[in-house]
């Protein structure tokens, strides 16, 4: 039985802490790990219950502590990043899935605006990309590498110069 689960060490790594539980009970897989500028840490974790879907906890305090997490829409193979650039995406949470295990058909992707207090509807991102992962460069643009879906045995780079922008509608250009 799979939890999301934590440790915490204060020297370097010689000692941990007592093994911790975020959402105890509750089957939860896949988990992802991303920190901001301020030094807040985000959790994402995928469940199985009721569908495939996750959640994003938070912790301002390095780990001691976690929120009671945020849902993020979700789905299998999901992955964050968080915007670390000093434009104006700082601090922006986004998250992607596979198309396949989706809560919200036909999106897999989407993103916080404002520190991992909401999540927007869900959007597609062209060229399919699963199974993969996510950066933010140093002038606020986001690239996605994974397998296509579409193809399954190619690999997809997508990219969007305006995700960063809070209520843009989000566009993207991919090449395979």
């Amino acid at each position: 039985f799979r939890q999301a689960g934590w440790n915490r060490t204060t020297d370097g790594g010689q000692t941990w802490g007592f093994i911790s539980v975020i959402d105890p009970g509750l089957f939860r897989s896949d988990p992802v790990l991303d920190y901001d500028l301020a030094g807040n840490f985000y959790y994402n974790s995928l469940t199985n219950t009721p569908n495939y879907f996750c959640k994003t906890f938070a912790s301002t305090d390095g780990g001691t502590s976690w929120d009671a997490g945020t849902d993020a829409g979700g789905g299998d193979k999901q992955w964050i990043a968080i915007d670390r650039t000093s434009g104006i995406g700082t601090g922006n949470i986004y998250s992607f899935w596979s198309e396949f295990f989706t809560t919200c058909t036909p999106g897999f992707f989407t993103r916080s605006t404002n520190g991992n207090n909401s999540y927007e509807s869900c959007t597609y991102v062209d060229g399919s990309p699963w199974r993969g992962t996510m950066a933010v460069s140093s002038n606020g643009n986001l690239y996605i590498g994974a397998m296509s879906s579409l193809t399954q045995d190619s690999v997809v780079f997508s990219k969007s110069t305006n995700a960063e922008i809070p209520g843009s509608t989000i566009s993207w250009t991919s090449r395979m």
